[in-house]
């Protein structure tokens, strides 16, 4: 992926070339000199008829200006499961990359970083299923974590949203 070749990665890729890939890969394609939204996951069409901007392109950060980015951007990140949160650094881990500084970080930086962080997931674990086969998938699993969860007896109980932090 060239959004993922490192070193100063933000200099390889516009914003709007991350942008197109992520809408690509949700299913917008454009048709006709417009995006079409009819490929696009269910939930994404209805909530964004119109791809939208995933990284801020006008690069104002005022909130009257990025909010819909921002938003944008957090729904996106709220399709990575919890384990897959930090592919992109576990990926560029044998290209020599730890992980940004603070004093590096940057709305642009951060959020091209989620971008190439969900596309990863897309890449490992939806990129070639349908739909339908990836609902097939949730209800399996799903069913796998109530059966262990029978096996061990702890079927209802309540627990916290997120791994405890050792």
């Amino acid at each position: 992926m060239k959004i993922l070749q490192w070193g100063d990665y933000d200099s390889h890729t516009t914003d709007l070339e991350v942008n197109t890939l992520v809408w690509k890969c949700l299913g917008y394609r454009f048709v006709e000199g417009r995006w079409n939204n009819q490929e696009c996951f269910p939930n994404w069409r209805e909530k964004y008829p119109d791809p939208p901007d995933f990284i801020g392109m006008q690069r104002v950060y005022s909130k009257e200006v990025d909010n819909p980015s921002l938003r944008a951007n957090q729904a996106l990140c709220k399709t990575i499961p919890l384990g897959n949160k930090q592919s992109l650094k576990s990926h560029l881990r044998s290209y020599g990359f730890t992980g940004f500084k603070l004093d590096q970080l940057t709305p642009n930086k951060t959020r091209r970083a989620q971008c190439a962080n969900w596309l990863l997931y897309y890449r490992e674990n939806l990129y070639g299923f349908t739909v339908e086969e990836l609902r097939e998938r949730r209800v399996k699993e799903q069913e796998e974590v109530k059966r262990k969860e029978k096996e061990d007896g702890t079927e209802g109980e309540w627990k916290p949203p997120f791994k405890p932090v050792v």
